[in-house]
């Protein structure tokens, strides 16, 4: 994905994105231009926890479950992009349901969570509240499939 890409995502107001592609990690690669321009982009791994990408190797406390990564997100003051890599089979929890509801809903917050996977299924209750994007690869994917 081009930064031009990115850029527009970023801009568009949603402040939940979900992201298919085939390819999680480069994904992930194509959002480390923004943090040469200064933008504060963090990435997550379950069990893991939290790291801003340019010191990956450290940790943010409190972070390595779902529903403590969220609160850590719905709680923060400072801006930032947050890159879910995996979250999928998290993300139709009640209580993981009701935090991004409030996320997505805060408009006093210039935070963006971006889920990145190959694949997703969209609790009807985040669908107003989350842009959809596929990678071109995916959406020849699919298109074949919904063909088939």
């Amino acid at each position: 994905m081009n930064q031009e890409h990115l850029d527009k995502l970023i801009a568009t107001g949603y402040k939940l994105i979900a992201l298919e592609t085939d390819s999680p990690e480069h994904s992930i690669n194509d959002f480390r231009p923004l943090v040469r321009e200064g933008k504060a982009i963090y990435q997550w791994e379950n069990n893991t926890g939290l790291s801003r990408m340019e010191v990956s190797h450290i940790n943010i406390p409190n972070t390595k479950t779902p529903e403590m990564l969220l609160n850590h997100i719905k709680q923060s003051k400072l801006y930032g992009i947050y890159l879910l890599v995996g979250f999928n089979s998290h993300i139709s929890k009640p209580g993981i349901l009701a935090t991004l509801n409030q996320i997505a809903n805060d408009t006093n917050s210039n935070k963006v969570i971006i889920f990145i996977d190959n694949s997703f299924d969209y609790p009807y209750q985040l669908l107003s509240e989350l842009l959809i994007t596929q990678e071109p690869e995916v959406r020849a994917r699919t298109s074949d499939e919904q063909i088939a």
